[in-house]
């Protein structure tokens, strides 16, 4: 049995890694052990798996069963670089407002692009004045609240 020689946390992030390279190992991975299939189903394991690999239009994935239970199980643990892929994709592309709450968890987990963006949305007076934006926004990442600006 793996965890007879090496300790949890090293199979964690070897999983981590797996991952990172391709779902269809990981879910392979996951099937060896009783030990492997509980790591696969954390929620920390699917929240910072990097997306790097995938490119950025889901709708390319809709014939590989293997890629889209990766996705679904992604948006489950709130995934901060898939979160703001959709967000992104539905805000710009079809102008759906709503949507910036889900770019808002990704910034709030400290995902770069996101953060960047929400920052750009708020100082643009994207639904209030720049000046409120940009005092209400900066709370935002530091209390992980929802920003102003997302409430228009």
């Amino acid at each position: 049995m793996p965890q007879a020689f090496i300790p949890e946390l090293a199979w964690f992030k070897v999983m981590l890694y797996v991952a990172t390279q391709s779902s269809e190992d990981l879910f392979r991975m996951a099937s060896v052990c009783p030990l492997f299939h509980t790591l696969a189903n954390t929620s920390q394991l699917w929240n910072t798996i990097s997306m790097a690999k995938y490119p950025d239009h889901p709708s390319w994935y809709h014939g590989n069963p293997a890629i889209q239970l990766f996705l679904q199980q992604c948006r489950a643990c709130e995934n901060p670089e898939l979160l703001f892929r959709e967000a992104f994709e539905v805000f710009f592309m079809q102008g759906n407002v709503e949507v910036l709450y889900g770019m808002c968890i990704a910034a709030t987990t400290g995902y770069m692009e996101a953060t960047y963006l929400v920052g750009l949305l708020g100082m643009s007076g994207f639904g209030q004045s720049k000046e409120d934006a940009y005092e209400r926004n900066q709370g935002c990442f530091e209390t992980k609240i929802k920003p102003s600006f997302l409430c228009c």
